[in-house]
């Protein structure tokens, strides 16, 4: 496993243990909750003093996470970082609000497949 597998693996996990009340579980966290995680990471991003670093963490996670457990759904370059793959996303989210009811794992799997389509 490569130390940005164990990286993803070791925030979702410590978001898990630390944030149980959080609904750190993906079958609970859905579209809303994961487009308020991304606009404290963007705000984060942005250095905004108003920003919530731990939610802002919490997107990464998750979407790392996602993407880590899903990637042998996607043909990606090899090369992507995670600030890229979370970027894609919050695009993706950002160019379909309809879909924020929708589970938040399956939104992650939905922009990454359109990104990094299998071949």
């Amino acid at each position: 496993m490569t130390f940005k597998k164990h990286l993803s693996l070791v925030i979702v996990l410590a978001a898990m243990v630390l944030f149980p009340s959080l609904d750190s579980f993906a079958g609970f966290i859905d579209g809303n909750k994961l487009v308020q995680n991304m606009d404290a990471w963007e705000k984060y991003q942005r250095r905004d003093p108003n920003a919530i670093p731990v939610d802002g963490a919490l997107y990464v996670g998750y979407v790392t996470g996602v993407y880590d457990s899903l990637e042998s759904l996607f043909d990606n370059p090899g090369n992507v970082t995670i600030p890229q793959i979370c970027s894609i996303v919050a695009k993706y989210l950002q160019e379909n609000p309809e879909k924020w009811n929708l589970s938040a794992s399956l939104l992650i799997k939905d922009a990454l497949q359109k990104a990094f389509p299998k071949r």
